[in-house]
């Protein structure tokens, strides 16, 4: 029987490592600080090795709600072997490079189709949480702007859509802006955003690029809210946006935040099918 090893992560690690031993598999979790945890011997008593998503925050230690500082990716690096098996989500392609290097086979989550579309869908409700937390007005009949149409920023659109909100989609992609228009909402490209961007209540971001600079902002509702649930640092500048009181907010991991059990549900699916 294969032994399984939890590192770091947030809640839906401890929910996928619950999920792993409900079924019969031998599991270790290191989730909370614990002074008699060595990574180097849990490494050696393990096969798989769970990372969490994201792999890394820091691009030093493997992410950790908890801030377990003995996590450093290069002594967890320095510990596996070919033997072993590496899951994780976002790894960064340096680890992935160092991973093939040592024969390492590795799965990364956020590659895989049907785990990212799931996992749209937990982010999306978790995006609806927080616009329903920062704002001070009904997302019914609100208009609100969508940057990017990829699969976070379709599922985004359509529950808030299905919320009575006015959705705008903004986009550079002229056949995901056709997509979008075919399925009831406006659209309009990046380089027009300029002359409509002060109409707009909510503004999400899910584009992993400085897209929201001060050309922008300036031409924003001084009552805006912004919410970023791109990659960091995000695509948005929040240090001016602060300058302004303008209500900017960078949301991450909110799968794990607001759905955690579910979240890990996909993830041990994932797991399984990979084995």
């Amino acid at each position: 029987m294969k032994n399984f090893l939890v590192l770091g992560g947030d809640l839906r690690q401890l929910y996928l490592a619950e999920k792993l031993k409900k079924n019969g598999a031998n599991t270790e979790v290191y989730f909370y600080t614990n002074s008699d945890f060595s990574l180097k011997n849990a490494i050696e008593n393990s096969d798989i090795i769970i990372c969490p998503v994201p792999f890394t925050k820091d691009k030093e230690n493997i992410f950790s709600a908890q801030n377990l500082d003995d996590l450093n990716i290069e002594d967890f690096l320095s510990y596996i072997n070919s033997r072993h098996t590496v899951f994780g989500g976002i790894i960064p392609q340096n680890i992935k490079s160092e991973l093939q290097k040592m024969n390492v086979m590795y799965f990364d989550f956020m590659d895989m189709e049907e785990v990212s579309i799931k996992n749209a869908v937990a982010t999306a409700e978790g995006t609806i949480a927080e616009a329903i937390r920062l704002s001070t007005k009904n997302l019914h009949n609100s208009k609100c702007l969508v940057f990017g149409y990829g699969r976070c920023g379709k599922v985004i659109a359509q529950k808030f859509k299905a919320l009575d909100a006015h959705i705008t989609v903004a986009g550079r992609n002229d056949k995901k802006l056709a997509t979008a228009f075919s399925l009831g909402l406006e659209t309009v490209n990046i380089k027009d955003v300029e002359g409509i961007i002060s109409e707009f209540d909510l503004i999400i971001n899910t584009v992993p690029e400085l897209i929201i600079k001060k050309d922008f902002i300036d031409l924003m509702k001084k009552d805006v809210v912004i919410i970023d649930i791109s990659s960091t640092p995000g695509g948005v500048d929040f240090k001016y946006c602060k300058s302004l009181g303008i209500n900017a907010n960078l949301c991450l991991g909110l799968p794990g935040k607001f759905s955690p059990e579910a979240s890990a549900d996909i993830l041990f699916h994932a797991v399984i099918s990979c084995l």
